[in-house]
């Protein structure tokens, strides 16, 4: 069971995360629970590539993942640091809705400065209060050769963002270079994109995304996440409800929304 860092560092990080946009923690997953995701994602992403062209861009892969192991792993997405900065940032009230990943093979290009996210209120002079946060997980060493992500730190304060490629030229960013087994906590709204990969292999890079229990992704480009039967009859009460907006997967293979069993 992994520890968690005592209130004082949890209000730090969920600081970080409300000033800045994100934060970093390191040394967050086991080397060996990396290497048993990566090797069942290579598989799954080798046979989407033979399936299907890239749909993130040139070279760029957008893979949704099953909720099965070794991808649903606790430590993944009932990481009690995580959920502690997140209860810091939005209150008991949580919600995982997300549960995909991002690889850009040698050959890929920019991606566009984006968000990840809908603004809740878009006409706000001001912006709100953090209320969406992605998780990404690392399965390799960002490097800057390999494409890591770029950050344009306090983006996620700016209330009515227009015209983002041609502002961020003038704005200071950054490309962290994480680790595998690192986190990178950032609220949503954070302006960024995907870099080239100059290296000689993929970048495969793990996303969760947890909200405030009110907010709802657009569902075309978010679909809801499915989880087996089996494995939500097993979750504790506070998992049932961190997964409440999701798909229940019958053992018959049909699906069932699971807030018809609330």
């Amino acid at each position: 069971m992994e520890s968690v860092p005592d209130a004082q560092t949890i209000q730090m990080l969920a600081d970080q995360i409300r000033m800045q946009g994100y934060t970093i923690l390191e040394n967050a997953l086991p080397l060996e629970t990396l290497a048993r995701i990566r090797e069942r994602f290579d598989m799954l992403l080798e046979a989407k590539r033979a399936a299907h062209p890239a749909n993130r861009g040139a070279n760029r892969f957008q893979m949704h993942l099953p909720f099965e192991p070794p991808f649903a792993d606790p430590l993944l997405y009932d990481n009690s640091t995580v959920l502690a900065i997140l209860e810091n940032l939005f209150g008991p009230d949580i919600i995982l809705t997300y549960f995909a990943s991002d690889t850009p093979f040698p050959g890929s290009e920019y991606q566009s400065v984006h968000l990840d996210t809908r603004l809740p209120f878009p006409e706000a002079p001001f912006a709100a209060p953090v209320y969406s946060v992605v998780v990404n997980a690392p399965l390799v060493d960002f490097t800057e050769e390999n494409g890591p992500l770029e950050l344009w730190p306090t983006t996620h304060l700016i209330a009515q963002p227009r015209d983002m490629e041609a502002l961020a030229k003038g704005l200071p960013s950054l490309r962290p270079l994480l680790k595998a087994g690192s986190l990178l906590l950032r609220d949503a709204r954070l302006w960024h994109r995907g870099t080239p990969n100059h290296g000689s292999g993929p970048r495969p890079n793990l996303a969760l995304v947890y909200s405030r229990g009110w907010f709802r992704f657009d569902s075309g480009p978010y679909p809801l996440l499915k989880i087996p039967r089996a494995a939500y009859d097993a979750f504790p009460d506070r998992l049932k409800r961190l997964f409440r907006y999701g798909i229940l997967l019958e053992p018959d293979g049909h699906l069932t929304d699971i807030g018809q069993n609330n």
